[in-house]
């Protein structure tokens, strides 16, 4: 079950020195940081994120805010990101209408 919302206005995979995808860090619209992890049997997130254009909207059903500013999201947790165009989102944050964006769509969450 979905229970956050998030737009993401960048995104930077985040690789090992053999290559291999570890992490995906992005910021949100707010300018929040965000990470989103991998675990050794699940990497479909990162993967999934990987070469999206931002900004995006993204559904997640677990966050961690280990401080404030910081989000960090678990390599096991649920994503699925919103087919919305990106230049449409764009054209929505540059007249800082994302807050509104994200209430309407967090009141159709559970």
């Amino acid at each position: 079950m979905m229970q956050h919302a998030m737009i993401l206005t960048r995104i930077v995979p985040e690789r090992g020195v053999d290559g291999a995808l570890l992490a995906v860090s992005g910021v949100t619209h707010d300018g929040r940081a965000v990470r989103f992890e991998a675990q050794a049997e699940q990497r479909i997130n990162l993967t999934s994120l990987e070469y999206q254009r931002a900004p995006l909207l993204l559904l997640v059903d677990r966050i961690y805010e280990p401080f404030s500013g910081a989000i960090s999201v678990p390599g096991d947790a649920l994503l699925s990101i919103v087919p919305l165009p990106p230049d449409h989102l764009k054209e929505l944050l540059d007249r800082h209408e994302g807050d509104q964006l994200l209430q309407a769509v967090s009141l159709q969450l559970p």
